[in-house]
């Protein structure tokens, strides 16, 4: 996959438009007028026409100097949809399509599925948006628009159309795949407009003019052939990118439907700040404190808005198409509180069994063939001889140091799950090449109860288990911080 592109940052053209009800009018910068009823207004004009002021390029400060990428303003507010791979720092600067250069910070982050969201600061809102579309209904053969900034030369648009709906990146080819049972494998919609480094981020667009997919990298041994990550994956995974009430100590109890075209509420926790404000299941959410609502994501952004843990939403509902209005005073979330456990001694526990599986398996039905020791997650040193055909069961307990908010991450070939304070954390399970999970968790100081469940098939014997620290800092989780 070709990713980042390097470039340096040129003047900037602005062109004008005068816009009226069916269409650009005028273009002010050519200093001509063209006819709405012109042939050169064709459908793809008229969806870059859409979607232009919503488009912007991003840059951002490397070791080597300015990177570049692309990213889709999705909010009025200014939160822009982009690739993870294109913020190697947490802020940069935007070029909107008008020229106005703007200082963006990272707001949102999920690395293994390379999607991320920043803030434009000190923007005049409300900013044109394009809107979120599904990729579920998406058409091998239907034309589409490409905007980003290769080569850092600000917005660019091509077009094409979707040669794939569905391909593996880096897969195996479609007739090995028949042999697996299970597959867990990433899909990416490939597309044959022209699209280069600096691309990444940008987004890929339907003649409705709505975005259906993240242009993610390229297949650099074929013509014509880019890969975009499928809408849908933002709108099922946006809650696990943004986890606005767990970065900022409060807790709502709502948990919104994904999949649902408004912002429908699925599941109420009891005992929480939404069942004691009489929230209920089916609920649709119009509105937090005056802001408009339209779905899921915007229910994530909204609560950005509302940083102090104690403040009251006021939450405009329609239940069964009738209007109401309900206070919901926000509980504070101290995290996942550590344990007393006395003289706890230094690594982790860890049963290997044999076997043959396609899913983690029932471990309570297995029979341990060796039990042992490590003082770190150490697959070799588990497995020892034991290449394929194998499951392990790690337990013990995750050290941390201080109060924070930190991201587990565990890298496996083939299945893996985390469980902390017996919670699910981290599900990776499956048939897959080594591929990373993650989960931003806030913790208490202190030992934390930790189960890590792996298994291999076949291929690559990979299990990893890393950390970010509260100061951002990635490693891998050191004896220090592991003990049984």
């Amino acid at each position: 996959m070709n990713r980042l592109g390097m470039t340096r940052l040129t003047k900037h053209a602005t062109v004008a438009f005068v816009v009226g009800a069916s269409g650009i009018l005028i273009d002010l910068a050519a200093g001509e007028d063209i006819g709405v009823s012109s042939q050169r207004i064709t459908p793809i004009v008229r969806v870059i026409q859409r979607i232009e002021p919503a488009v912007v390029a991003l840059f951002t400060a490397t070791d080597g100097g300015i990177g570049s990428g692309s990213g889709t303003i999705i909010h009025p507010d200014g939160f822009v949809l982009t690739n993870n791979h294109v913020l190697p720092k947490p802020n940069g600067h935007a070029l909107l399509s008008d020229g106005r250069p703007l200082q963006f910070r990272v707001v949102g982050r999920l690395p293994e599925r390379d999607i991320a969201v920043v803030q434009l600061m000190g923007a005049q809102t409300p900013l044109p948006v394009i809107p979120l579309g599904r990729s579920r209904d998406i058409l091998n053969g239907e034309t589409v628009v490409v905007a980003g900034n290769p080569g850092g030369r600000g917005t660019i648009y091509t077009s094409g159309i979707v040669s794939s709906r569905s391909v593996l990146e880096g897969g195996p080819n479609a007739l090995v795949m028949t042999n697996y049972k299970t597959d867990y494998r990433d899909r990416f919609i490939q597309f044959d407009a022209a699209s280069n480094p600096g691309n990444s981020g940008g987004p890929l667009v339907n003649m409705d003019g709505e975005l259906i997919g993240i242009v993610s990298g390229l297949i650099l041994q074929e013509q014509n052939a880019g890969l975009a990550i499928p809408v849908d994956r933002v709108w099922d995974r946006f809650r696990d990118v943004m986890e606005a009430e767990m970065l900022l100590g409060k807790s709502t109890g709502i948990a919104v439907n994904p999949t649902a075209d408004r912002a429908t509420v699925s599941r109420v926790e009891d005992g929480s700040a939404a069942a004691f404000a009489g929230v209920q299941l089916g609920d649709v959410i119009a509105a937090v404190n005056g802001r408009t609502v339209r779905h899921s994501i915007d229910w994530e952004l909204s609560l950005l808005f509302e940083t102090k843990p104690d403040k009251t939403l006021t939450l405009a509902i329609h239940r069964a198409d009738k209007p109401l209005e309900l206070e919901l005073q926000l509980q504070r979330d101290e995290g996942l509180a550590a344990v007393a456990i006395e003289n706890p001694e230094p690594g982790l526990t860890y049963r290997l069994y044999h076997g043959e599986f396609s899913l983690l398996p029932d471990f309570a039905t297995l029979t341990t063939v060796r039990e042992d020791v490590v003082p770190m997650v150490d697959l070799a040193a588990m497995r020892q001889n034991r290449a394929d055909a194998f499951a392990l069961l790690v337990t013990g307990y995750l050290k941390v140091p201080v109060d924070g908010i930190y991201r587990l991450i565990v890298r496996s070939d083939d299945g893996s799950r985390v469980l902390l304070n017996d919670q699910l954390v981290i599900d990776n399970d499956g048939n897959h090449p080594s591929k990373q999970a993650s989960k931003r968790l806030r913790l208490k100081a202190g030992l934390h109860p930790l189960r890590i469940e792996h298994f291999e098939g076949n291929g690559e014997e990979a299990l990893q288990f890393a950390i970010e620290m509260p100061d951002g800092v990635g490693r891998e989780v050191s004896p220090d911080m592991l003990f049984h």
